[in-house]
């Protein structure tokens, strides 16, 4: 262990990277109800993808309730409008399409991709998963126990799947940040299927949305579309808490999770980081790429190609609206 931390320093230690970034061109609108289009036409291949965003995500868990957003995002793609969980997902494959729902630190997002041809079966699943989901109680029964089930194997067989949880909660402590999206096992046990309704209707709505699209359309089609199914949702039900920014701590702290029998060490380096309005993302975005992100990083070369001293090590760079995390783990 003391010849990686030796080898991640030296590499920490080296250049950065800048560059010029031109992006496709878009454009933005703000709906009357505060719902925001994003929409870039590239017209090159018959694909539109879609990327839907509630604002929220696990920073606005209840005190007690981690995992509720990760729970939601899981729930929403069993069943939505008039279709069963099965009939959702087989609504979209028939036509080799993808729906699917994520939560994470301050979003739940829904990422669709579909041939051109069916954008009106995309925007219909889309919009009925994120307006009308049918929250069923058997389905989010199921999906309870698979989720601690999933925790309790990582700690027989994965821990490594559980470092960003630790590190995460070492690192922001009380602050929302610190909340893991998977939750743990007792947080979930804690969480009732009334306790998703309420975070649904409290959270969800067309306030706190955000929606891009990119690929083959027409853009005042797609815009008229978009507002016209999005325009009239509601807002949600509850006001956006507001974050405050953690604290960066200094000097060096150690968190050590002992795992009697374990035949591999796994170790995650990190500290509080910058929110996404650094001015400078997008050397950031390519330093990390190149130091660690890609599995042909210098990280990646350095620590097993060139040392044979792991099977993978990355770097990430989260930035939230507040600083959020940077890491190195293997």
């Amino acid at each position: 262990m003391r010849r990686v931390f030796a080898i991640v320093l030296s590499l920490l230690a080296g250049p950065v990277w800048s560059a010029d970034i031109t992006l496709p061109e878009y454009e933005r609108v703000v709906l009357d109800n505060g719902a925001v289009l994003v929409l870039s036409e590239k017209r090159d291949v018959p694909l539109i993808g879609m990327q839907a965003a509630v604002r929220g995500g696990a920073a606005m868990d209840p005190a007690g309730k981690a995992g509720l957003s990760g729970l939601l995002a899981t729930v929403l793609e069993k069943g939505a409008g008039d279709r069963d969980a099965a009939e959702f997902a087989e609504a979209a494959a028939r036509v080799g399409g993808l729906v699917a729902a994520d939560a994470g630190v301050e979003s739940i997002s829904v990422s669709a991709e579909f041939l051109a041809r069916d954008v009106e079966l995309m925007i219909e699943l889309v919009a009925d998963l994120l307006m009308r989901p049918q929250l069923d109680e058997d389905e989010f029964d199921k999906v309870q126990a698979r989720s601690i089930a999933l925790i309790q194997a990582a700690k027989d067989s994965n821990p490594s799947g559980l470092l960003p949880g630790y590190g995460n909660a070492f690192i922001f402590g009380e602050h929302a940040y610190g909340n893991p999206v998977s939750g743990s096992e007792a947080s979930l046990d804690d969480i009732s299927h009334d306790d998703l309704e309420q975070h649904y209707e409290a959270t969800f709505g067309g306030d706190r949305l955000v929606v891009a699209v990119s690929g083959d359309f027409d853009s005042a089609a797609m815009k008229a579309k978009l507002t016209e199914v999005f325009g009239g949702w509601e807002a949600a039900a509850a006001e956006r808490p507001a974050l405050s920014a953690p604290a960066r701590f200094t000097g060096r702290r150690v968190l050590l999770v002992d795992r009697p029998g374990s035949a591999q060490t796994y170790f995650w380096i990190g500290n509080v980081g910058v929110a996404i309005d650094y001015p400078r993302r997008a050397e950031l975005r390519i330093a990390n790429t190149l130091f660690g992100e890609r599995f042909t990083s210098m990280l990646m070369t350095a620590l097993r190609v060139e040392s044979g001293l792991t099977y993978g090590a990355r770097s990430r760079v989260e930035q939230l609206s507040m600083p959020g995390s940077v890491t190195i783990r293997s």
